[in-house]
């Protein structure tokens, strides 16, 4: 992993700190459904400024908040039952710090407006956050669905599981993917000024 100037840490304690802030800060949509975050648009910026090592650490760090929220203070019944779950908590955070990075250098001599390539790359991180919640709850509860069904007068089905997870998970995803598609660019835009003055 890539070392980190003095600014950068600087940088990545900030967003860290806004991290741990908006985990004990919860929104939800309706009753039951897990809490809308705005963990991805932190993780997101994060691996804009600092790559895709800088947004590995902080989407790390933000799973293993949701890890210990869901431990010691759950903001709902589908949380407990997902994010104690070390797989499902860590690796899709994880993964949507390092691909927006990577995502954003990769495709930066591609696509010239920054606060356009900023908004494609938050909507895919926004997006393989849910994809891979969805999928590893499927297989996690696919072979015991009942546990997590009954929680919500559903009957005991694999076909109900995958469409109570995609629906539950899926309203928060159409208002994470527009909040990170607007909000995103209008940090990242002035911020990057910011850290290409400070590595000149």
């Amino acid at each position: 992993m890539r070392k980190f100037s003095t600014f950068q840490i600087t940088l990545m304690s900030l967003l860290i700190a806004l991290l741990v802030i908006q985990t004990y800060v919860p929104i939800t949509i309706f009753p039951g459904a897990p809490t809308i975050t705005v963990g991805h648009i932190i993780v997101a910026i994060g691996a804009i400024l600092l790559g895709p090592s800088g947004g590995l650490v902080l989407g790390t760090v933000w799973g293993g908040l949701s890890l210990l929220r869901a431990f010691t203070a759950p903001p709902s019944p589908l949380s407990v039952l997902l994010f104690t779950n070390p797989v499902i908590a860590l690796v899709p955070r994880m993964v949507v710090g390092w691909s927006v990075g990577w995502l954003y250098q990769k495709f930066q001599k591609r696509i010239r407006i920054p606060a356009l390539l900023a908004s494609i790359t938050a909507f895919i991180g926004t997006f393989l956050n849910t994809g891979l919640v969805v999928l590893f709850t499927y297989l996690f509860f696919v072979k015991n669905p009942t546990i997590l069904l009954r929680d919500f007068g559903q009957a005991s089905s694999t076909t109900g599981l995958f469409w109570l997870i995609t629906i539950m998970l899926g309203a928060n995803f159409i208002t994470e993917a527009v909040t990170a598609v607007v909000l995103t660019p209008l940090v990242v835009t002035p911020m990057q000024r910011i850290v290409s003055r400070r590595h000149k």
